[in-house]
């Protein structure tokens, strides 16, 4: 078939695939990254399941963000009048070298303004209104909150802080690790993370910190990562639910087994068959 017949491009990974349908998926992944973020009905846990949640650990995924919007001081109050084992956040390292709480690290995904939240001072970052977020009408004053912030909530509430760290740069580990110190939270918090750079990173600082790589699907490698450093593994939910066998195996080697998100009750009920007790959440309230 000649080229001028069937285009083709190149996906952000490196997969070469039709051009038609690459649009297609990145219209789909715009729409997600940057779309309208809508609000969603909560669920009670002891209405999801009919099975023993007293060793189940409920996480509020950037606080209680199916009806409040996400990753915001308001988020994270929210969910803390509820008797959530953690509340998650994503945090990025400013200019000025603060760390601030936001999901994506393009700014328009949650505001009108653009650009990539490392490049922005916190000073000007904190003078930014959120106008995307469930229910984001009723919080006119919603936007970027400090990770001090947040932790002082978790503190006050006594839920264990869950950070993600979406920076990937290693020279910024110990700043992050500083303030975690000064709340005197080393032993509570929990760290996670995509990048397992930045974990050997804090590992090394932090001998004795929680440490859980992030992964959609879990391969092998990564599985060997987390067996020679002795992070937990959190995983994507609906990508590993037809793939059992790989989460025996994280229990197999006495890992943590964590997923994310976990909306309904049939994929709870799934998880918790699996033998998975760390579950976060958009939707779920804990019992």
């Amino acid at each position: 078939m000649k080229n001028s017949t069937k285009k083709w491009l190149k996906l952000g990974v490196g997969l070469a695939v039709p051009a038609a349908l690459a649009i297609a998926l990145r219209k789909a992944y715009t729409e997600i990254r940057y779309g309208e973020k809508k609000a969603k009905e909560t669920l009670p846990s002891v209405q999801a399941t009919n099975k023993d949640l007293s060793d189940v650990h409920f996480t509020a995924h950037r606080g209680l963000s199916s009806i409040v919007p996400e990753n915001t001081i308001e988020a994270f109050k929210e969910a803390a009048k509820y008797n959530y084992y953690a509340l998650e956040c994503d945090v990025h390292c400013t200019t000025d070298g603060k760390w601030v709480i936001i999901h994506d690290y393009m700014l328009q995904s949650m505001a009108e303004e653009k650009g990539d939240v490392k490049n922005w001072s916190y000073e000007d970052l904190k003078k930014v209104k959120f106008t995307n977020g469930a229910n984001i009408e009723n919080y006119p004053n919603a936007g970027v909150c400090l990770v001090e912030e947040y932790i002082e909530i978790c503190k006050e509430a006594n839920i264990k802080p869950m950070i993600e760290v979406k920076d990937k740069r290693i020279e910024k580990v110990k700043s992050l690790l500083d303030i975690i110190r000064a709340y005197d939270i080393e032993d509570d918090v929990i760290l996670i993370s995509f990048h397992a750079s930045v974990l050997r990173e804090f590992k090394r600082l932090s001998p004795n910190m929680t440490l859980w790589l992030l992964v959609h699907n879990i391969k092998d490698e990564q599985l060997l990562e987390c067996i020679e450093n002795g992070f937990g593994v959190a995983f994507e939910a609906k990508k590993v639910a037809k793939n059992p066998e790989m989460i025996q195996k994280i229990h197999d080697n006495q890992l943590t087994a964590a997923c994310w998100t976990v909306d309904t009750a049939e994929m709870l009920n799934l998880m918790l068959d699996h033998g998975v007790k760390y579950i976060t959440t958009n939707a779920i309230l804990p019992e």
